[in-house]
C-alpha cells in the first residue's frame, strides 16, 4: 500500500471517535467470516502485530496487514448522513 487519502471532515469526525474511546488510533480491518466479510474502522489503543501505520491530518491509522498487502491505496472520506466511507484503489 503506497498512500492513505483522509478528508479534512472524515479527519475531524475520527478525531472526535477517538476522544470519545480514550482511544490512540483509527484501524482499518477485516471482520465477519466466509463470504461476508466487512471492512471495520475503529478507535483503538494500540495497532497489532503486522498493521502498517500511516498518520495524517493529526490522526493516527492503523492498517491490518492483510488489507495492506493487497490495496494501492485507501481514501476516506466523510459522507453528509451517512457517516465515514472507505475506498479501496
Amino acid at each position: 500500500m503506497n498512500n492513505l487519502f483522509i478528508d479534512d471532515k472524515a479527519i475531524e469526525f475520527m478525531k472526535k471517535a477517538l476522544e470519545s474511546e480514550k482511544a490512540q488510533a483509527m484501524r482499518i480491518f477485516t471482520s465477519g467470516g466466509g463470504c461476508c466479510k466487512q471492512f471495520e474502522l475503529k478507535p483503538v489503543k494500540k495497532e497489532l502485530t503486522g498493521d502498517v501505520t500511516f498518520r495524517q491530518g493529526g490522526v493516527t491509522v492503523h492498517i491490518e496487514k492483510e488489507i495492506a498487502q493487497n490495496t494501492g491505496s485507501i481514501r476516506i472520506k466523510s459522507v453528509e448522513q451517512k457517516g465515514l466511507l472507505i475506498e479501496f484503489e
